[in-house]
């Protein structure tokens, strides 16, 4: 690792409040730059004229793009040229942001996600540990360099006490952030147009330019060789084609009818073979990108299971919006208000998550109590969707939900970093990011869109069964929308016809809100069994004597 200045990345006459603010007005827009916005789904949709499933499958693949960089994590971190690779980096944004922009072919939007979660995946690793560096002057590569670990149960004990309260307060920090951006792109697609997002993001980065061109020196590349190998990037390649086709099978199921449509057995065909092909590289080379010894970690197993039962059940937060949206007729900006309140979700479980691990309550307690707090969210949806609900009492659930996800989002990853060899830390960080935001928000999806769509179609049917002329208040308010339409100069025909789309409206809307209730209930009982299992289950931690036999070479 190259020697750095004092003042590192900053010329000498930056004051370092100055340095520290910009560092940290760097992070919003490596997380808002993204090569698709959800939250700006709606008009989206409607300027280009595509499906739904389109904006989710690119934005997944914004996740998969991040997921790919990490097992560069290490290599990348280490070499201290926080200038060159901001203004890079942040060029390299630009040009994907304006083609982003531009185009309307979805094939292309998804190649640019791709690339731009990889590229705001480095940038926010290198910006993170350079603040780090510069605010606290703390070196944090040495704590995750191979060689440094703990040589005694206590000192990973105590290492384990200090990431307890050091990952709730970093996760608090980009989540808050996450939800800034989110918000942000909703106004903007709110008031202007969807491509505005994109204009404001492309002049966030040349600002973001500018300000690294100005306060900040070069600094020649320290070592004698790049460390990361262009055959590595194959290696990247095959995992991006392989998690793109595992995506799109997920997303576009439900709409292609699985697999009686070809694309979707293509697709699964494709994702088995690259997986193998994937599989049989990585244990053929001495410097693998992808380090396959890491399964046999026990706490990296639980740690998967965790965040896919953690994503799973946190697609329950579709029920907020789609009683919102059906019930209460509300735009994308105001949701996106709503889930604002999250933030103070976010606040209440870092809090929560440090205080009762300082005091030494064991993990399984907290992912229990997450998963209480996500079952009690539906629980309050199960009571409150009805007809005559209020905007204003959908602020609780959200807090709740937030809160639980905090927690399991959070002590996740500290409790499979537990004893863990920092060889395995750039694996982990690709693994958890690939179920966290790809494996685990797509099988959630899946399956709460699904189960959704074939309860509506039973509800549908169940309440269209008595709603006949025979039936005295169907009649009189058919009746009544016919008289009401005529009376507005429409035919007769016309106004009939409109009678019959209202009829059938509120059958929709009932359906749809009978299926929320009714899944809602479903998740408060599978968040229960998941806190009863997280309980019961058995929570041992590596012996330390036990070490993996086969050593890989980090660095080229």
């Amino acid at each position: 690792m190259p020697s750095c200045p004092k003042n590192y990345p900053f010329y000498n006459w930056v004051p370092k409040p100055l340095g520290i603010l910009i560092l940290l007005l760097l992070f919003i827009p490596i997380l808002t730059a993204s090569g698709v916005y959800t939250a700006n789904s709606g008009e989206m949709l409607s300027g280009l004229g595509i499906q739904s499933e389109h904006i989710q499958f690119v934005s997944f693949l914004t996740s998969v793009g991040m997921a790919a960089f990490s097992p560069f994590f290490y290599e990348l971190v280490c070499i201290r040229r926080e200038k060159m690779m901001c203004i890079v980096g942040f060029s390299l944004l630009y040009l994907l942001s304006y083609v982003c922009a531009k185009t309307d072919s979805i094939y292309l939007l998804a190649v640019c996600s791709v690339v731009m979660g990889f590229l705001r995946m480095v940038l926010m690793m290198v910006n993170l540990f350079t603040l780090i560096k510069y605010a606290f002057k703390m070196e944090a590569t040495r704590n995750i360099t191979p060689g440094n670990e703990p040589v005694d149960g206590e000192g990973w004990d105590r290492l384990d006490r200090e990431k307890g309260t050091s990952m709730p307060t970093i996760y608090l920090f980009f989540m808050i952030l996450g939800q800034i951006g989110t918000s942000l792109t909703a106004w903007l697609a709110y008031e202007y147009e969807w491509q505005y997002v994109y204009y404001f993001m492309m002049g966030s980065l040349l600002l973001s330019i500018l300000v690294v061109f100005i306060t900040m020196p070069y600094h020649n590349y320290g070592g004698k060789r790049f460390p990361v190998s262009f055959r590595k990037f194959g290696s990247v390649v095959m995992f991006c084609i392989m998690c793109s086709a595992v995506v799109y099978v997920l997303v576009y199921g439900k709409v292609l009818d699985w697999y009686d449509s070809p694309s979707i057995c293509w697709a699964t065909a494709v994702a088995v073979v690259f997986a193998a092909l994937f599989v049989y590289m990585e244990r053929q080379h001495n410097s693998p990108y992808f380090l396959m010894d890491i399964f046999k970690l026990r706490s990296i197993r639980i740690g998967i299971l965790l965040f896919l039962l953690l994503m799973i059940f946190n697609s329950s937060a579709m029920f907020v919006n789609v009683f919102t949206g059906v019930g209460m007729k509300i735009d994308n900006w105001q949701n996106a208000s709503l889930n604002n309140w999250s933030i103070a979700g976010y606040f209440i479980g870092c809090i929560i998550a440090i205080a009762l691990g300082t005091k030494g309550v064991h993990l399984k307690y907290l992912f229990s109590l997450g998963f209480v707090l996500i079952g009690l969210s539906a629980l309050f949806m199960y009571f409150e969707v009805q007809t005559d609900g209020l905007y204003e009492r959908m602020k609780y659930p959200v807090i709740i939900r937030a809160t639980g996800m905090m927690l399991l989002y959070s002590l996740t990853a500290v409790y499979a970093n537990q004893r863990m060899p920092y060889k395995y830390l750039s694996t982990w960080i690709c693994i958890m990011l690939t179920v966290r935001m790809v494996l685990g928000p797509g099988a959630g999806t899946a399956i709460y869109t699904n189960v959704m769509q074939q309860r509506q179609q039973h509800y549908v049917t169940r309440f269209a069964h008595d709603m006949d002329a025979m039936n005295p208040e169907v009649a009189a308010s058919y009746n009544q929308t016919v008289q009401g339409m005529m009376y507005q100069g429409k035919s007769e025909k016309e106004a009939q016809h409109m009678a019959a789309l209202s009829a059938k409206g509120r059958v929709q809307v009932q359906a749809t809100l009978s299926a929320v209730k009714e899944m809602a209930g479903w998740t408060f009982y599978g968040c229960m069994a998941c806190a009863v299992l997280m309980v019961v289950m058995p929570w041992r931690k590596r012996k330390l004597d036990l070490q993996p036999e086969k050593t890989y070479t980090l660095v080229h």
